[in-house]
């Protein structure tokens, strides 16, 4: 180990125990949303990580919350003890438990265990640590989330880098530039629906992510963005129509249209510049189906799905086991998770992933930014998408459970009770 590197691990080492005197003296009420930020754009830090150390890095994602997390969980009052007892955890641990337990019957030298390992180091531990930390402090911030969804596109943009296995395409080095695009189309959607978001750093970030994600030209997070939210704005449309008040939209129509007309005319000033743009893309498969019928990537993707299917109908209860239409080296997974999970886990493994997908949606259905990140998570992995590195849509599921206001009532009540038979006594 050289000087410096010790060095700097030293100093790493005293801003740890300086961290950790000011959370236990000052008794620092901490936001779950760093913790939710470290670990969804921990490309980033990794990034970094990497110009200083060598290794991997992936261990700061289970060594920095790990120790807020253990305060929160040994606290006095032990709120974060309700996760025991929260039914949406309670599934996706028996839907990863199922998985582990599939490796018995898979195929030799799977990717199942790696797939298992990914799922937890990304999602599962980070976010049972948020909820741990929330139910603690009750604290939740969307503006935390997007500062670190800004910081991401910004340090993409500026070090990202054009390879030659990705032409055209911008990505952090070593990294794919379909996780670039995942975060940045993520940090879009949370700057138009999360709340108390200032409106200077909804603009500045939209305007960053918004480059940074085209700047990948990835299709699948981009169809999935435009669905999700597409569906979120339908949703809204309807409630105020049941509602009647659709009448005092009108005032935004006068607006809308002007703003259509000069895009309009921008657009048409700019027609040649802008079809040479597309054109070079690949973008172009939204507007020209032959060139998506033709597309090599469509069809290899096409290939694969339909050899997840046979997978399916040959083993259709229990699945051929994790990993099994994924070998370790060929990288082959159907691009679509529910087909790999339903060929890999079977109509058991399927079932119990779906229940707890659809728990999770029913607890973010009191924030519209959780409901439609989950939606658009789930859409990417359904377009392009795998069950190893797609982590996303499950560590929103695990924050959604987290946030669900019902159980905040159970605890306060738990405690209320105990407060009153403690005096009894």
């Amino acid at each position: 180990m050289s000087l410096h590197i010790a060095l700097l691990l030293v100093l790493a080492a005293i801003i740890f125990l300086f961290l950790l005197q000011c959370i236990l003296y000052f008794k620092l009420k901490i936001d779950a949303a760093y913790v939710i930020g470290f670990c969804l754009y921990f490309d980033m830090f990794g990034y970094f990580y990497k110009q200083v150390f060598p290794g991997n890095a992936l261990f700061l994602l289970l060594a920095i919350p790990f120790v807020p997390a253990v305060i929160a969980w040994f606290s006095r009052e032990r709120e974060a003890h309700v996760l025991l007892k929260d039914q949406g955890v309670w599934l996706w641990g028996i839907w990863f438990f199922y998985g582990l337990a599939s490796l018995v019957w898979t195929v030799p030298g799977s990717a199942g265990l790696n797939k298992l390992v990914i799922l937890a180091v990304h999602a599962v531990i980070p976010g049972l640590y948020a909820y741990i930390i929330y139910k603690k402090y009750r604290r939740f911030s969307w503006t935390v989330l997007a500062l670190f969804g800004l910081a991401f596109a910004l340090v993409h943009l500026l070090f990202g880098e054009y390879s030659e296995m990705y032409p055209g395409r911008l990505s952090l080095p070593n990294s794919n530039p379909i996780f670039n695009a995942r975060m940045s189309l993520i940090t879009i959607t949370v700057c138009i629906w999360g709340r108390r978001i200032p409106w200077p750093i909804r603009i500045v970030t939209i305007a960053a992510a918004g480059v940074s994600a085209f700047a990948t030209q990835s299709r699948g997070p981009i169809a999935a963005f435009v669905i999700a939210n597409g569906l979120a704005v339908a949703y809204i449309l309807y409630g105020k129509y049941k509602r009647g008040e659709l009448r005092y939209l009108r005032r935004y129509i006068t607006g809308t249209l002007f703003v259509l007309c000069i895009g309009g005319l921008v657009a048409a000033h700019y027609a040649d510049e802008l079809q040479t743009l597309v054109s070079t893309s690949r973008f172009t498969i939204f507007f020209d189906r032959s060139q998506l019928v033709g597309d090599a990537n469509y069809i290899g993707r096409l290939d694969l799905q339909s050899k997840a299917m046979d997978q399916w109908s040959a083993h259709p209860f229990m699945g051929a086991g994790i990993g099994s239409v994924t070998p370790p080296l060929a990288r082959d997974f159907p691009h679509n998770v529910v087909l790999e999970i339903a060929s890999e886990l079977g109509i058991i493994g399927f079932g119990l992933w779906f229940l707890a997908y659809v728990f999770s949606l029913v607890s973010a259905r009191h924030s519209l930014a959780l409901a439609v990140l989950l939606l658009q998570t789930l859409g990417t992995a359904l377009l392009s998408g795998d069950m190893g590195f797609n982590f996303e849509y499950l560590l929103f599921a695990l924050l959604a459970c987290a946030l669900a206001p019902g159980k905040d009532k159970e605890v306060s009540q738990d405690h209320a009770q105990n407060y009153v038979h403690t005096h009894r006594s």
